[in-house]
């Protein structure tokens, strides 16, 4: 046999020795998952989280963040009936001008983003470019979730 003979056998073997090798793997995966299914129908049935209530009212609260300009307040207001918030308002507190603006912008924006939202569920993250006033009201918006507890 020449080189090129002994190399092609080679390669042949090789190419053999991988394919045996996946099929018997898939093998040994098909026939573990039956011993897994077992196991896992023999493990306690996860018991679900508990639900927190809140109780029907009207909450107000401050919320506070950090702006560039320094510490920021605003008023956050909360109707809330059946864990769901069924109104909201808030107030600007700002006196820096950037802050007033933006305060603007997230008070004439939020109201999509709350109401009908269960309370459990809220939390704010950026509200038309706003994205330090929803820190305000997240802070607000904790503060009246440990009030209305019930």
């Amino acid at each position: 046999m020449n080189t090129k003979n002994i190399g092609l056998v080679a390669l042949a073997l090789v190419i053999l020795l991988g394919v045996g090798a996946f099929f018997l793997s898939k093998k040994s995966n098909t026939e573990m998952k039956p011993a897994q299914a077992a196991v896992q129908q023999k493990e306690a049935p996860l018991s679900p989280a508990p639900i927190t209530t809140y109780k029907d009212g009207e909450y107000k609260q401050e919320g506070d963040y950090t702006s560039p300009g320094g510490a920021e307040q605003i008023d956050v207001d909360l109707t809330i009936k059946n864990n769901m918030i069924i109104d909201a308002v808030v107030t600007s507190k700002a006196e820096n001008p950037k802050s007033k603006f933006m305060q603007g912008v997230f008070v004439q924006n939020f109201k999509p983003y709350v109401i009908g939202k269960n309370i459990a569920d809220l939390k704010l993250m950026k509200v038309s470019g706003s994205s330090l006033t929803p820190k305000g009201f997240n802070d607000a918006l904790e503060k009246i979730k440990a009030q209305a507890k019930g």
